[in-house]
């Protein structure tokens, strides 16, 4: 589905996280479709602290981050929005989003999460002002009957890497940032593959070295870890793009206590490569099957070998485009069909 026609003139205010260039992707689709987008960070600065200080509790920094959404509603108050959507709503309090909404009454207002509610407790406070709540973890969903489930989004970019044609280089491919216990369980997967003489490519980025020197003065394990794999700068799409086209396989690591599909999990769908995932929910998307996905127990992560060397295409043609940029955006924008809370 490409439902242009419903954007087209369109006039859409975006907020959400500078992350790894998925903000600059969803704007540039919307582009495509005809809308005229004005992007905003959701948060007043894309600091370490400043992140880490609204993700522990954004009333640490109520008074500058509220000064910054004002900030924002008086820029764009010359303008009439037909749609505002917000992801992730971790930094913006029910104060400024009333406001921002009664500075802009026509527009409809959607809120994206793209991380649990586990881990972003203020969206809870937020639900009641949207039209319409998505997230992709089925876990949230099925706990409130305000939210859709929608699962993640794969960027154009990612055709580059099914349509490759090279020999591979890796057999499998991780890249991601280090959290929770997630080096750990990437440790065991990665020894399990190279016990099979597979080659294994690993990027792992930590957003502090602050952090980083702490963590590792306390826990030998995770320094022995992060002399091999850990860097302090992001590595661009493009060449994200270009590793997983590189490689039979992608690894994903998810949270322990987190059950929708990460972003790099759908990318292997857009790539068209294998998917190895400790996420065990998989099986129950219409994305899973055995040829082409390998689900792993998070104590003892043990590889089945032939997954990797098989021939046939991972997934269907058809199913990818369901989890394109493209059709996560229609989903979202589609107003005949949206439901209203």
């Amino acid at each position: 589905m490409d439902d242009v026609q419903n954007l087209a003139g369109k006039r859409v205010l975006f907020i959400a996280p500078m992350f790894f260039g998925y903000e600059k992707l969803i704007k540039v689709e919307l582009e495509a479709k005809g809308a005229q987008v004005d992007y905003f960070n959701d948060r007043p600065d894309n600091s370490f602290w400043t992140k880490a200080l609204i993700r522990l509790d954004r009333r640490l920094l109520a008074r500058k981050t509220d000064a910054y959404y004002h900030s924002i509603i008086e820029s764009t108050r010359g303008k009439t929005y037909d749609h505002i959507l917000i992801v992730r709503g971790e930094a913006i309090s029910l104060q400024m989003l009333r406001l921002l909404r009664q500075a802009q009454p026509k527009a409809r207002l959607s809120l994206y999460l793209w991380d649990s509610m586990h881990y972003n407790p203020n969206a809870r406070k937020l639900l009641g002002e949207f039209n319409q709540v998505f997230s992709f973890d089925r876990s949230d969903v099925e706990q409130s009957s305000k939210m859709q489930f929608l699962p993640l989004f794969y960027g154009r970019e990612f055709e580059r890497s099914a349509q490759w044609q090279g020999v591979p280089v890796y057999d499998a491919c991780f890249i991601g940032t280090i959290h929770t216990d997630r080096y750990k369980v990437l440790e065991k997967v990665i020894d399990s593959l190279q016990a099979r003489g597979c080659k294994v490519f690993v990027f792992c980025y930590y957003p502090s070295k602050q952090l980083y020197r702490l963590r590792a003065f306390v826990d030998p394990g995770f320094r022995r870890f992060g002399r091999k794999y850990v860097n302090f700068t992001g590595m661009k799409l493009s060449e994200v793009v270009d590793r997983i086209a590189e490689s039979r396989a992608v690894i994903d690591v998810n949270r322990p206590d987190q059950l929708g599909l990460t972003m790099r999990t759908i990318e292997a769908v857009g790539a068209q490569r294998k998917l190895i995932t400790t996420n065990a929910d998989v099986v129950n998307y219409d994305l899973y099957n055995p040829t082409g996905v390998l689900v792993l127990d998070r104590q003892s992560p043990l590889i089945d070998g032939d997954l990797l060397y098989r021939e046939e295409l991972p997934f269907d043609p058809a199913l990818r485009e369901k989890y394109s940029v493209s059709a996560w955006i229609d989903r979202i924008f589609n107003e005949s069909g949206a439901t209203i809370i």
